[in-house]
């Protein structure tokens, strides 16, 4: 940090545009194939049933990159407003609390996800800390979100006595949907259609 503080901006400016520029072209490509390998080195089982990877994952995980940048860009423009002032530089740590928050954005989008099992349902939402579960026992009723015009499934909702749990569904992932249509003939549920105008 002490470095940091007092470097030359001048001396600063290559690594920082450069590594900035990177980011921003590279949070298009990167968070798919990081999504991709991070979790299934983090969770892959051959327990699963299906794994769900939300949008919302690679969203983060991209957000995550361009916040790095906008920090990056932000630290190197004020470090140089102050030294055009000749005043001492006073927001580095505040900066690295800032680089800090895409780390966690990082975070976030890895440990969320959706799986099924022999068990039921097991779901890391964005922001959460633990992962919630239902057995496939425990489900009392089944809903999903149908879009109006093309018919098209959007999210299954698995409702017990105590919570719901809402997975996206993409009708091309065949494990997914092979294992939902397995449980709906298994438990005889009644499935509730939720029609939207998305």
């Amino acid at each position: 940090m002490h470095y940091l503080r007092n470097v030359d901006s001048d001396t600063l400016m290559p690594f920082i545009t450069t590594t900035g520029l990177l980011l921003i072209i590279f949070s298009v490509f990167v968070p798919f194939p990081a999504i991709l390998f991070i979790q299934d080195t983090l969770f892959f089982s051959y327990d699963h049933l299906s794994f769900i990877r939300p949008t919302a994952s690679y969203v983060g995980f991209g957000a995550g990159m361009i916040w790095l940048a906008i920090v990056l860009f932000s630290f190197l423009l004020t470090k140089r407003y102050f030294e055009k002032k000749d005043r001492k530089y006073k927001l580095t740590g505040i900066h690295l609390a800032f680089l800090t928050l895409g780390f966690v954005f990082f975070a976030a989008s890895i440990f969320h996800y959706h799986y099924l099992d022999e068990h039921g349902i097991q779901s890391n939402l964005f922001w959460s800390l633990s992962e919630e579960s239902m057995a496939w026992d425990d489900v009392k009723e089944l809903s999903r979100v149908v879009e109006e015009d093309s018919y098209r499934v959007l999210s299954y909702t698995f409702s017990s006595n105590d919570m719901s749990i809402t997975i996206p569904y993409d009708a091309e992932d065949a494990d997914t949907s092979y294992t939902i249509n397995r449980a709906i003939d298994m438990y005889n549920w009644e499935v509730v259609d939720n029609f939207t105008a998305e």
